[in-house]
């Protein structure tokens, strides 16, 4: 901590610096301007592990803008990355061979490989990892789980696993199954963080493009999973006006802050 800040002294709980291992903190990006990016970085950038640019904004931002977001990140250690969904628009309409290619010109050094939306199976997935990673040198988030209507298939351990022997990084868990789970999935989730670690696991927070998810559900969700594994647990998808009480909440400087270090 800055022994000079003002507030020295009173810092809350202790939490890892970045460079970090755990404790990882990715906010979505939904084609933040320059100026507000600027905004965030400056208010909060010591937070922010990676940056998701969503879905296909890849696409409809200009070359001028998207390199200039990505750079941006990347000068305050974000590393920024595609959504998945882009990747699976790619494979469904046969042009996947442009996707890793047009994402190393881009910039990105890291990219999400997930099935959550397209129905294609493990295998793909499992092989556009390796590509990413033997191909491209790209680091990798392997997402696990479908959104509505979908079912996810391998359970999610050997999901999980499958993507880390291809090279994967990180795990992340899709949102609209933890916002939804019921006892069976709830048994999934803790398989999967036995079986690969919660150091590898990624827990992706809902939205409002989940149905009946408010922000009420939103909180309570990052409350529950701090409380449950931790300040270092690591955090997906935080809309960027949420990304400091989140912080403030896992160094017990937020709503729990009147609890004893004991609780």
């Amino acid at each position: 901590m800055n022994e000079r800040h003002i507030f020295a002294g009173l810092d809350g709980a202790p939490r890892s610096r970045k460079p970090r291992s755990s404790g990882l903190t990715m906010v979505v990006d939904w084609g933040l301007g320059p100026g507000r990016q600027n905004d965030l970085a400056a208010a909060a950038a010591s937070y922010i592990d990676f940056a998701k640019i969503a879905v296909g904004l890849s696409r409809l931002l200009t070359d001028e803008v998207l390199t200039g977001k990505i750079d941006g990140y990347r000068a305050h250690r974000i590393e920024p990355f595609p959504g998945g969904q882009y990747l699976e628009y790619a494979h469904v309409h046969g042009k996947a061979d442009l996707y890793l290619p047009a994402c190393q010109k881009a910039g990105y050094r890291w990219i999400e490989v997930s099935n959550n939306v397209a129905d294609v199976p493990l295998e793909w997935k499992v092989g556009v990892i390796e590509a990413a990673v033997t191909a491209f040198g790209m680091g990798v988030l392997g997402e696990v789980g479908k959104k509505e209507g979908l079912s996810h298939g391998p359970s999610f351990a050997d999901d999980a696993r499958a993507c880390l022997d291809a090279g994967a990084r990180i795990i992340l868990l899709e949102a609209a199954e933890l916002v939804h789970a019921d006892d069976a999935t709830r048994r999934e989730i803790d398989e999967t963080v036995v079986a690969v670690g919660l150091d590898r696991v990624m827990f992706e927070l809902p939205g409002p493009w989940i149905p009946d998810v408010q922000s009420h559900h939103i909180h309570r969700m990052r409350r529950d999973l701090v409380d449950r594994f931790g300040p270092e647990v690591n955090v997906g998808n935080v809309m960027p006006e949420d990304l400091l009480s989140l912080e403030a909440y896992r160094r017990q400087l937020g709503i729990n802050a009147g609890k004893g270090s004991g609780t």
